[in-house]
C-alpha cells in the first residue's frame, strides 16, 4: 500500500478509533517496552522493541523467530529466511504485541510477503548485542497500525490503520 509522512501532526483519514500512546522506554531509536508477545503456543515475557519505518520486516531474537516459524509450519531456506505454503495463509494465527497494556494484533496473513509465486515469512531473526533492542517492529507492523512519532513528548501513538 501507499505510505505517507506528515510533519507536525497526523491525518485522521488514515486511522480509525482512538490513538493509544506508548511512552518511550529510551529516547533513542523509538524504543518501547513490550509487556508480552503471543501467537498460538508461543508466548514471551516482557521485552522491548524499536518501532522503525526503515525496517521492512519484523525482527526478533533468532530463537524466538525460529519457534514462531516452526509453529506456523514455515520452512527455512538456504538464505536463512522462512517460506510459507501460499495455500495456508488463512491458517496462520494472529500475533499479538502488548504495549502499555494495550494489545496490538497483526493478522497472520499479514506476516507473509508474496512475490513471484513465493510466500516469504515477514519475520527474521537478528540477535543484537546489548544494549540493543530485542525486536524491531518494522513496516509489517506499521501497515496494520497507523504510527505517530511524537518527538516532543517522547512517545509513539498507535491506532488501527485504514
Amino acid at each position: 500500500g501507499e505510505g505517507e509522512l506528515t510533519w507536525g501532526g497526523y491525518d485522521e483519514d488514515h486511522f480509525k478509533g482512538e490513538i493509544k500512546w506508548v511512552d518511550l522506554s529510551e529516547q533513542s531509536y523509538w524504543r518501547v517496552a513490550i509487556d508480552g508477545i503471543s501467537m498460538g503456543a508461543y508466548q514471551s515475557g516482557p521485552t522491548d522493541a524499536i518501532i522503525d519505518s526503515g525496517t521492512s520486516l519484523i525482527t526478533g531474537p533468532s530463537k524466538d523467530i525460529t519457534a514462531i516459524a516452526h509453529h506456523i509450519g514455515a520452512k527455512k531456506t538456504i538464505t536463512g529466511q522462512f517460506t510459507v505454503d501460499c495455500d495456508t495463509l488463512d491458517d496462520i494465527p494472529d500475533i499479538e504485541w502488548t504495549l502499555g497494556g494495550t494489545p496490538y494484533v497483526v493478522p497472520g496473513k499479514n506476516l507473509v510477503l508474496q512475490s513471484a509465486g513465493l510466500c516469504i515469512f515477514a519475520m527474521m531473526g537478528i540477535d543484537f548485542p546489548a544494549p540493543g533492542p530485542k525486536w524491531i517492529l518494522g513496516d509489517v507492523f506499521m501497515r496494520t497500525y497507523y504510527t505517530i512519532f511524537d518527538y516532543e513528548n517522547a512517545r509513539v501513538g498507535l491506532a488501527e490503520a485504514v
